[in-house]
């Protein structure tokens, strides 16, 4: 609201110079474009992202290999003549010891599990992709709105220059100087068309929006606790989405460990085969026995792996949380920072800049002071705007980095 106000009465302050032909020709570009929300961006972010499809994919493919948990091998079926007198018909049916079914079927479900996070760490990472851009569109679609202003009055200022000069009303450095400043603003001002098409781009890419992209106005995301001594505890850190995955792998890694040492524990084969002359009772036709794992060594080496891998998992996850512990420190100090410095410009330094403006305005026009003069007090007093411009960016970009660290986003 600050802000707004202060942009309104910059707008007020440059009417004398024809800035009204900015608010109407803006009116008339943005009835051919798209306003659009922070919050419908990211909808249609996450709506047009194929990232978040293959996710979705993952798990349908996980959860279709569950029925393939119990993979049972195949039955043997022969024909042969165990006597020499007849031919007869066999089956044999191995399985593992049953406990290794159930394992793998846990396992399975926790590969779920590790889809599932994967698809909110990927919903997080267009989320705070798409919030960003946002925040620098808003940020340089308001930059073009104070440097329009700036370059026009520089412009006119030039002109006026050039005249007096040539009247020999002023010297040539008053004229080459103002000419100089308007080149240098003009210079910014394209550059900011550049950037905002740049990004307008990128949110038409990542939104699938056709149109020309047109942001609400900027203004100061919602943030609580700005004191320095409140820190957060702990508990947040178990909300981080890349967490949430490490710490699903590891379930993966515990469970792949169980399933690994019951592998090694003995099968079972059942089957039906005569092996006696064709009068044999029925009952003396079936077999029955069991599979021995006599090569020790590979399932003492599969276990080992196995309990390696959640050692890894376990490792990058404190390492993560290092990791983000000192990130969301640093993300909090710069939003208090931030915030001090909106605070300041809306208390003292926009209110200073724009009496700086209206004062060496009257002067220049009374002929108390010359082109150099009032040009480097304008410049001084528009840099303050800039700055405060800056700081209402980066607090945004902050908070919105905060809160994806912290799994709020």
């Amino acid at each position: 609201m600050h802000w707004y106000l202060c942009y309104r009465n910059q707008i007020f302050m440059f009417r004398y110079i024809g800035f009204i032909v900015l608010i109407i020709g803006l009116s008339k570009v943005a009835a051919a474009q798209r306003v659009i929300s922070v919050s419908e961006a990211v909808n249609l972010g996450l709506a047009n992202s194929k990232n978040l499809e293959a996710s979705k994919l993952n798990i349908k493919q996980q959860q279709q290999l569950v029925k393939s948990s119990i993979n049972i091998p195949n039955p043997d079926f022969f024909w042969e003549s165990p006597t020499g007198n007849f031919y007869t018909g066999s089956i044999t049916q191995s399985i593992e010891f049953p406990t290794v079914y159930a394992k793998q079927k846990q396992l399975q479900k926790a590969q779920i599990g590790v889809a599932e996070k994967e698809k909110v760490l990927t919903e997080f990472e267009i989320k705070y992709l798409v919030r960003t851009l946002y925040v620098e569109l808003q940020y340089a679609d308001t930059l073009i709105r104070q440097l329009y202003g700036q370059d026009t009055l520089y412009n006119r200022i030039r002109e006026a220059a050039i005249r007096q000069f040539n009247a020999g009303q002023i010297n040539y450095l008053e004229q080459t100087f103002a000419e100089a400043q308007y080149g240098e603003v003009h210079y910014q001002y394209l550059q900011s068309l550049t950037r905002v098409t740049a990004i307008q781009q990128q949110l038409q890419w990542l939104t699938g929006i056709k149109d020309s992209i047109i942001p609400e106005p900027i203004s100061v995301y919602p943030f609580e606790n700005l004191s320095v001594a409140q820190l957060p505890d702990s508990s947040w850190i178990y909300s981080n989405p890349g967490l949430q995955v490490l710490n699903q792998q590891k379930i993966v890694a515990q469970k792949n460990v169980q399933l690994q040492k019951n592998k090694a524990l003995p099968g079972l084969a059942f089957g039906y085969f005569n092996q006696g002359e064709r009068e044999t009772l029925t009952r003396n036709r079936f077999r029955f026995g069991v599979t021995l794992p006599l090569w020790f060594w590979q399932y003492k080496g599969n276990i080992d792996a196995a309990k390696t891998e959640q050692q890894v998992i376990e490792k990058q996850q404190q390492g993560l949380m290092q990791q983000l512990s000192s990130q969301t420190l640093n993300a909090r100090g710069e939003i208090v920072a931030n915030w001090q410095s909106i605070t300041y410009h809306q208390q003292s330094g926009l209110p200073k800049a724009k009496e700086v403006i209206t004062t060496s305005r009257r002067f220049f026009e009374s002929g108390e002071i010359d082109y150099v003069n009032f040009l480097r007090t304008t410049n001084d007093a528009f840099a303050i705007y800039l700055r405060y411009l800056e700081s209402l960016r980066n607090y945004n970009l902050s908070v919105i980095n905060y809160n994806y660290l912290t799994g709020s986003l």
